[in-house]
Parts: structure tokens; sequence; C-alpha cells
């Protein structure tokens, strides 16, 4: 569960410099409002990325949350405004670095990272914010494990051009160490996030967060990547909340095997989802899910596969059906939904 810890002295002054790798979404999303809260951001983007932003001049948060940060092509950073860069042999000493890239996109991220900017990130620690838990085994093995903090987050954000993203919804964003829940660094962070209006909690147990936010992302992203739908019209028909409970189901039996209990955390009831009759949880999830009067809100698998993009659905299905094998637990719906989506998406 979340831990329930005291607030840090000023942040600001504490944190250091927040990298941020990835300027998708989810980092634009983090980005804008850390630095108008007085953090100090730089965004390690894509060349063609970071020159797109660069020529809007700002970002612009939309939505659940409404930002307009000015960006800038220089570092050190500063508060109030967003450095981006396009190289990381740019990079300035930083304290912090959240790889906010897509799950397919980690691992080459992370070695063009620790191969161009070993210096700047000498005494950094690292988080992945990619959906799933084997982001974590990458960021061990390049940085060490004691530089790698657990993080997962349930915002919820599209990008409509280069430098506009919608935020359907911040949900919350988590940390927690892997040997002791909460500490000076994992404080900070979150103390930061709030400031800056982002939901965000320290957990004690964060395998069994990561874990559980994996079984959602199974759940959710099978169903909404097979149906188009969105979230909120999948959690309002009955028949496919069974779906999506099939689907923790197999998630469960993996965790158990290796000896991680699934919880519930803000925003993500697993362990009540996965509690009693499927039916009758079913029929309970769908009579009790509220009509949206906003626009609707896609999975990133589901909007990946409509916009031709490639998916995460090696990191994520193909994860499981993996460690499912090597532990001798069954995922047949898991792999099936793996060779599906797999298919789809080599369409582009």
């Amino acid at each position: 569960m979340a831990e329930a810890n005291a607030t840090s002295p000023d942040w600001r002054s504490s944190l250091g410099t927040v990298a941020i790798v990835g300027a998708g979404s989810l980092g634009l999303a983090y980005a804008a409002p850390l630095a108008a809260a007085g953090a100090r951001v730089i965004v390690v983007a894509r060349t063609a990325t970071a020159r797109g932003l660069l020529d809007a001049g700002e970002i612009r948060l939309e939505g659940t949350i409404e930002r307009r940060v000015p960006v800038v092509a220089t570092v050190p950073a500063r508060p109030g405004v967003v450095s981006v860069i396009g190289d990381p042999t740019q990079l300035s000493p930083v304290s912090v670095v959240l790889f906010a890239t897509k799950g397919h996109q980690l691992e080459a991220a992370v070695a063009e990272f620790a191969t161009s900017a070993p210096e700047a990130s000498r005494d950094a620690w690292f988080a992945g914010m990619q959906n799933g838990v084997v982001k974590d085994d990458v960021l061990s093995a390049a940085f060490g494990a004691d530089r790698t903090v657990g993080a997962a987050t349930v915002l919820g954000a599209q990008r409509v051009e280069d430098a506009r993203v919608r935020v359907a919804g911040l949900g919350a964003t988590y940390f927690g160490e892997f040997g002791a829940g909460s500490s000076v660094r994992t404080t900070l962070v979150r103390d930061a996030f709030v400031g800056a209006g982002l939901p965000c909690e320290i957990v004690a147990d964060v395998r069994s967060l990561l874990w559980s936010k994996f079984a959602h992302a199974v759940g959710i992203f099978g169903v909404s990547a097979l149906t188009g739908l969105p979230t909120g019209e999948i959690f309002r028909r009955s028949s496919l909340v069974l779906a999506y409970r099939s689907l923790l189901e197999e998630v469960e039996a993996v965790a158990r095997a290796e000896g991680i209990a699934l919880g519930d955390f803000p925003d993500l009831p697993v362990r009540t989802n996965l509690a009693g009759d499927p039916r009758t949880m079913a029929e309970r999830v769908a009579s009790t899910s509220a009509i949206s009067s906003g626009r609707p809100s896609f999975s990133s698998m589901a909007q990946d596969l409509a916009e031709g993009r490639v998916t995460e659905v090696d990191q994520i299905f193909g994860d499981l059906v993996r460690r499912g094998r090597r532990l001798g637990v069954p995922t047949v719906r898991a792999e099936l939904v793996n060779d599906l989506v797999s298919g789809l998406d080599r369409r582009v």
C-alpha cells in the first residue's frame, strides 16, 4: 500500500535536475508541470522531435491539466522553462533520470544514454515509466540495481501535435525503493510531483505495485487493442470486463509463482477486481462505471494500433508469456492476444 511520508524540506533546492528521456505524451505531461512548479527539467528527445518542440516554442497541455511552458535549447536547465536537447552528450549534470519512452524503445534509449551521458548522470538514479516489469531489468543491468527505483503511472495522455498534449486523466504516479519502500530520493521526487499538481504516492511494496499495474495493463490492453473501444466503454460492458478479469488471473498466477502478491492501489484496484465470482465482479463493475461526458480515453496500445505505430506487445504480452513458460504457468489467453496484436502491428 501507499506510504504517508512527511514531506521533504524544500524540494526545489534539494531535488537537482530531472532529465526526462522521451518527448512523447507522458514525457511532456511530466516536464511542463514540473518546470512550471520550479523544478529544473531537461527533456532528451530524438533530433527531429527536439527540433519540433523548439520550433513550437512551448509545451502546451490541455484537458485535465492546463499548462503552457516555454522550451529552450540551453542547458543547464532553469525553473519555469523546459530545456530540450536532441543529443545526450549535451546533457548537464542531473540527479534524476526518468525514461518515458515507449517500452519497445527503452533498450535502445538506455544504451544510447549510458554511452553518451555517463558523466552527466554519474550521481543520478533512474526510473522507467513504461508499462510492464521488464523495464526494471533493463535499467538495473545498465545502471545497477542500487541506482534503479521502481515507478509506475496511471496518467493518461495523448500527443496531438509535436508540442501539444491532451491529458485525459492525471491518475497517480508511484515510486518506491525495491528494498525499502521510501527514501530521501523518492520523497523528494514525490514532493516535486505533488507540488506540480501531479498526484504521486510512495509505495512500501513496489514489486506488488509494479505487478499490479502490469496486470491492469495486460487486461485493459488485451481488450482495448482487439476491440478498439475506449477504456470507459470497456468497463461498462460486463462481457468485456469478464475478458479483462480473465487476463488479470493469468498475470496473478505468474506473479504468485514469482513470489509476488498483487494488491490494491489508488486507481489500481487489482486485488478487488480479482476477488469473488468473475461474473458477479464483471456485472458489479459494469453497473457502477460512470458514463464520461468528456472525450473518450483510449489505452496507449489501442492508440498505437489505430495510428499504425509499433506497439509494446512484446514488452507486455511477450514478456508475460516467456515468464509463464519459464515458471511452468499457462498463459493461453495472453499468448493469443500476443499473437493477434503482433500480427496487427506488423502492418506498419
